[in-house]
Formats: structure tokens, sequence, C-alpha cells
């Protein structure tokens, strides 16, 4: 199977966490403003049952607020303030007292229309992935929605759905496509071979395993997945990913590397 020849996506990791706090909605403006044209975000669950873009269970690293999430509803979320977690070059919080807050995933569908979203399930909870598809179907937006997860069984249930939007394969999905013959990694990943649009969401290496070869790529390309590479801030490091065949590249620091996309970046 061959994959679709289609743009290069720069994806902004958590928005542009490099210069705005992360899973804001400032954040993913930022990172569109800097050269992105997809975004990556976080998901979890509130008490009541809304889904927000955060990436910790809790507040504690981001807003300096031991909450959890799923304890909290998402009416008193709103005053856990995730600005604190941007710390300056100067040791400052800049963005500290601003009101900015986990926001909903359906106001980040709607604020950012048309812009490829890559989500990503953080908890193996099905309320969570059934939520994040039920707002994804609200909002009419799975010809642009990728989701993602470390779990497996997170991804075999949102396949299994037959929801309609893209995924990314999983951890022992990856390592079956980077250590099995082709043949058998055909067999066993079938469900994903044949569901268009899969990507693969990898760092370059993992302790001394290499994900960045030119066979690894071919490989995946050859099956019919896209492969994108995490995180990436560095010029040199993104020039040589793209130049091997790289789909995207998942950067806190859009801006560094916009020049490697050049163009009209459209959703």
């Amino acid at each position: 199977m061959n994959r679709p020849t289609t743009r290069k996506l720069l994806f902004g990791h958590r928005g542009a966490r490099a210069h705005a706090p992360e899973n804001t909605i400032l954040s993913f403006a930022r990172a569109l403003s800097d050269g992105a044209n997809a975004i990556e975000l976080d998901v979890h669950r509130t008490k009541d049952g809304v889904i927000v873009a955060i990436h910790d269970d809790d507040g504690a690293r981001m807003a300096n607020d031991p909450r959890v999430v799923d304890a909290v509803s998402a009416a008193d979320l709103v005053t856990m303030d995730v600005g604190w977690g941007y710390v300056a070059q100067d040791g400052g919080r800049p963005f500290s007292g601003r009101g900015l807050s986990p926001p909903k995933l359906k106001d980040v569908l709607r604020s950012f229309p048309g812009v490829t979203i890559n989500i990503d399930l953080k908890t193996k909870d099905k309320a969570l992935r059934e939520g994040t598809l039920r707002v994804v179907d609200d909002e009419d937006a799975w010809d642009r929605v990728v989701i993602a997860s470390f779990y497996d069984d997170v991804i075999d249930a949102v396949v299994a759905s037959g929801a309609r939007c893209r995924v990314s394969l999983a951890r022992n999905s990856v390592r079956l496509l980077r250590f099995l013959p082709t043949i058998v990694v055909e067999r066993l990943l079938a469900r994903f071979v044949r569901r268009e649009g899969t990507r693969v969401q990898i760092p370059p290496k993992v302790g001394h395993i290499r994900l960045d070869s030119q066979g690894f790529m071919q490989r995946a390309h050859d099956l019919g997945f896209f492969v994108d590479y995490w995180v990436i801030n560095d010029l040199h490091q993104a020039q040589v990913l793209l130049q091997l065949g790289a789909d995207g590249i998942i950067s806190d620091d859009p801006a560094a590397l916009r020049g490697l996309f050049p163009g009209p970046l459209e959703g």
C-alpha cells in the first residue's frame, strides 16, 4: 500500500510551549502564527465529563495547583491558572494571573477551524476516549483530527468504534513495525494498514534504538503510514529528518523551523 502524496506537517507541540503556556488557546494561536500548520495537544476528562486540554493529570506543574483534573468540575477548573507554569528566561512568570485555564476541547476545535489537530488521550479511561470522540463528532471534525495514545488498547478501541478520524500507532505497534519482518507486520497491523491516514509518531531514538533511519521510514511508508518525529526543536535535525522522508515534525518552537515549511500554511 502506498500513502497518498500530501504536504508536510509542522505540529505545534502543546502549541508553542517554548514561548507560551502549553495547551492553551494562546499557545495554539502562537504556534500557528509562528509557522505551524497543525496542533498537538493532550486531553483529560473533568469530574463532570468535559474534555479539556492539559498534559498532566493535575495542576501541580503548570498551575502550582494540586487539584486532580478528573476530581474537579469544568466550572471549577477555570480557576486553575496554567499561565503560572510558563517560566521565562529571566525566571519570571509573565502569563500568571492572565486568566489562562485548561481550554475545553470543543473550544479548541472551534477556535481553529480547518486546522489539523492531533489529540493525545492521556489515560486508558473509556469515558475519556468516548467523550473525546463525541466532541469530535459534535464539531464534525473527523477529517482533521488524529487520535494518539501511548496505549495500544486505547487506539484499538478507537478503531473498533468505527470513528472516522485518523489514528497514530501506539507503542507496541511501533515495536512490531521496528523489529518484525514486513510480511509479519502487515498481517499483525492489518487493521491500520487498511486505515487511510494512519500515522507513526515517534522520537528519533528510544534508548539505543534508532527510529530515524531511512530503512525504518521506508518500511512505514511502504505500509501506507505517515511518519512524524517528536520533539524536534533544532533546525538542522528537522532538516535531516525531512530529507530522509519524514512527513511531519512535532516541535515546541515552530518559529525555529518555519523556514522548512514554506508557502501558505492552511489547516
